[in-house]
């Protein structure tokens, strides 16, 4: 096993899996974790690792990075391979251990049981109100046991709560219910029981909604393809497919695989991972992904992912798992949660002390065993954003990340291929003297015609429409950041910027004028030299993505006081780009390491900054940021990874729409916080008076808890607003 697994997450709790866990010993665990966690539990029989630790004091990402770096290792998150995967609480897979997996078959079973005991609700409501207790003879001790069955789940919590020294809401309700049992007030505790049973069930489900609404967004639902075995092509379940092995893949199926083309071509819908609308021409050793479209062709494909570790399938996994990480709102809820629940046990005790009524003390604690309902005003609003993200092809992997875009002071933007399409286009040749613009835009596409960059292939595509027909066997040699040299029987041929043309001997001076303009104009120039030769140069403009400057006029109408530009572009040319769309501040010709030090820089000066590129050069400057988003459509797979936020069809517009949608999510939080407290404000002060029965302050818990839910859901339903 390479890699630590995070097998599962649930609130205060985590379970690792790892080779090397099997030869530590439980010394060396204390030693590094006894400051973080309240307790741990390895099994070197799995080699599995159980933390429980309290969320307010210590977070799951601060004992993921101790174990990273004491085992030298990264993590990988919870896989997603199937609807019952995605409620997985423990491993599954490993019989040595405990496990308890929230399957939708014991959601049923959860269901079912409620519906019991809202029968039983029934039966001793029509018995005290139509008949009498004694018509019917109320079995008190039944109703006592009744109760106690239905909160073993409860006790079970607050049991694990005593072994771990912490005193939490199961604790309180606990207590409060063997209190009214032995008290004789069996009736009120099932009240209790029966209450917050129903308040847990809607909490699971707020919990569990967001999380399958994304994964049903982007869910694979391929079930079977066609693999190929001795020149055969056997129709064979996903599952049952392995890296290496040969999919065949025909027009109008989903691709069933991430993986290499090694024999035919196609015209492949990629919108599912990318979010462009025009299909993509694929062809040999082109590298195609696991649910998009085979619009027309036929493929073969050899294997590299499939299942749970294709790049989808990565993706949605890394979503899912960010909704476990708290936000600083989620965090600050937890922390009023506890306040809440020191204050209701105070004000449970006060009220029996100075009224002597069980029943007035149980109203007050029901009211205030809704600390519960503060913890959702968080979380049900950062649950809908990330959702409503996801619906608009936002994939956001965090609530931190979401609460933070709209508390950004600065914004920094990559060009090329993040503010620009990076398909650049000619627009002009400029001639030395004695030379033809069509000789000197076929002798660049001669040199550039194996380049894969964007400035090569557009060179050799104009040459293809003015008829250029290349049968150049010999590859260039191709220099980063500077250009390509071709070795020809006519002398060699370099193509690239004026560091190039310097280093290879050729004198620019003659065209400075010119090229001097073209720079001023905004155009990308690259000069053309056959030996020592120049023979003029191309200028190439970057298509500047639709939306880009009403993007940018919008983020600072919303108060976003830095605009910065990060270009890899002459300085001519990205202060020409910065001038026209209003940046504050621009760094041109800068290499990656160094917009990582720009980052670092105004993350001194500025609350919060905020990363926005494409390319594997951004990655660097991404990781330093405080927030980073990357455009999907085109980007580069390592930007995609360690962004914090993929924006999937690169429009510019959904930065305005996420920049709108964190601020939406952070008023509703405060507005969930008001009904909360003023709720809870007036629910005790008549509970105490004795104006509230259990059975009513019941009801003021469910429906404080769905006001909350009610409230957050106003996020999906509100259509953007962006002007």
């Amino acid at each position: 096993m390479n890699e630590m697994i995070l097998k599962s997450s649930v609130a205060g709790r985590a379970r690792f899996k790892y080779g090397a866990f099997k030869h530590l010993d439980e010394k060396a665990f204390e030693a590094l974790l006894g400051l973080h966690v309240d307790s741990f539990r390895v099994n070197r029989a799995c080699a599995s690792l159980v933390v429980y630790f309290d969320p307010l004091k210590t977070t799951l990402q601060t004992i993921i990075d101790l174990l990273q770096k004491r085992f030298e290792t990264a993590t990988l998150m919870p896989h997603v391979s199937s609807p019952a995967a995605l409620y997985c609480p423990s491993c599954a897979s490993c019989s040595a251990c405990e496990s308890k997996i929230n399957s939708p078959q014991s959601w049923r079973s959860k269901i079912w049981s409620f519906v019991a005991l809202c029968g039983y609700a029934l039966y001793l409501f029509v018995s005290e109100t139509f008949f009498g207790a004694s018509a019917f003879a109320l079995p008190l001790p039944l109703t006592a046991l009744v109760a106690l069955a239905a909160a073993i789940p409860l006790l079970q919590e607050a049991y694990a709560d005593f072994k771990a020294g912490r005193f939490s809401l199961h604790s309180f309700m606990a207590i409060a219910l063997l209190g009214a049992i032995a008290g004789g007030e069996a009736t009120a505790a099932f009240e209790i029981v029966f209450i917050l049973r129903g308040g847990m069930l809607l909490e699971e489900y707020t919990a569990e909604r967001s999380k399958k609404q994304i994964h049903e967004l982007m869910a694979l639902g391929i079930k079977k393809a066609y693999v190929l075995v001795d020149e055969i092509e056997v129709e064979t379940d996903v599952s049952d497919i392995r890296e290496g092995d040969t999919v065949v893949a025909r027009s109008g199926e989903r691709i069933a695989v991430d993986g290499m083309i090694v024999e035919g071509s196609a015209e492949i819908d990629e919108s599912a991972i990318n979010g462009r609308s025009e299909p993509a021409f694929k062809t040999l050793n082109e590298t195609v992904y696991a649910n998009t479209l085979m619009q027309s062709g036929r493929i073969y494909i050899r294997v590299s992912a499939t299942g749970e570790q294709t790049y989808l399938a990565r993706m949605i996994a890394k979503v899912e798992a960010s909704l476990a990480q708290k936000s600083p709102s989620e965090v600050a809820a937890d922390r009023l949660a506890a306040r809440l629940l020191t204050l209701g046990t105070f004000l449970t005790g006060a009220t029996f002390l100075l009224t002597g009524s069980w029943l007035r003390a149980f109203s007050v604690m029901i009211v205030m065993s809704c600390p519960c309902a503060t913890i959702l005003a968080a979380s049900t609003a950062i649950s809908a954003g990330i959702a409503k993200g996801a619906k608009k092809g936002v994939l956001i992997k965090g609530g931190a990340y979401l609460e933070a875009v709209s508390q950004s002071e600065v914004f920094c933007f990559d060009k090329t291929g993040t503010l620009t399409t990076g398909e650049p286009k000619l627009v002009q040749s400029i001639c030395a003297e004695g030379i033809l613009a069509h000789d000197l835009l076929c002798t660049a596409a001669l040199a550039e015609h194996h380049n894969s960059h964007p400035i090569g292939i557009a060179i050799t595509k104009a040459a293809a429409l003015a008829g250029f027909t290349c049968h150049e066997d010999n590859p260039s040699d191709i220099f980063a950041g500077l250009g390509v040299r071709l070795k020809d029987h006519a002398g060699d041929i370099a193509v690239g910027n004026a560091k190039w043309m310097a280093q290879n001997g050729v004198d620019i001076s003659s065209l400075h004028v010119q090229s001097s303009q073209a720079f001023l104009e905004g155009y990308s120039v690259v000069y053309v030299a056959r030996g020592s030769r120049l023979l003029g140069f191309l200028s190439l403009e970057h298509t500047v993505r639709a939306g880009t400057l009403a993007m940018l006029q919008g983020l600072r109408k919303r108060g976003v006081q830095h605009l910065v530009l990060l270009s890899g572009d002459e300085e001519t040319v990205a202060r020409a780009f910065g001038r026209t769309y209003g940046f504050d501040e621009v760094h041109a010709n800068v290499m990656p390491e160094e917009k990582a030090d720009v980052v670092e820089a105004l993350k001194t000066r500025y609350t919060n900054v905020v990363m926005v590129g494409d390319g594997i050069n951004d990655t660097l400057a991404m990781s330093k940021a405080d927030v980073a988003i990357s455009f999907a459509s085109g980007g580069s797979e390592a930007a995609i990874e360690v962004s914090n936020i993929a924006v999937t069809d690169s429009s510019p517009d959904a930065i305005l729409h996420l920049f709108d949608l964190s601020k939406e999510s952070l008023r509703v939080i405060n507005q969930n916080y008001w009904i909360g407290t003023g709720t809870n404000l007036v629910s005790v002060a008549f509970a105490a008076v004795g104006a509230l029965p259990p059975v009513l302050a019941g009801a003021m818990h469910i429906a404080h808890t769905v006001g909350i839910m009610a409230n957050s859901s106003r996020i999906a339903w509100n259509n953007d607003n962006n002007s």
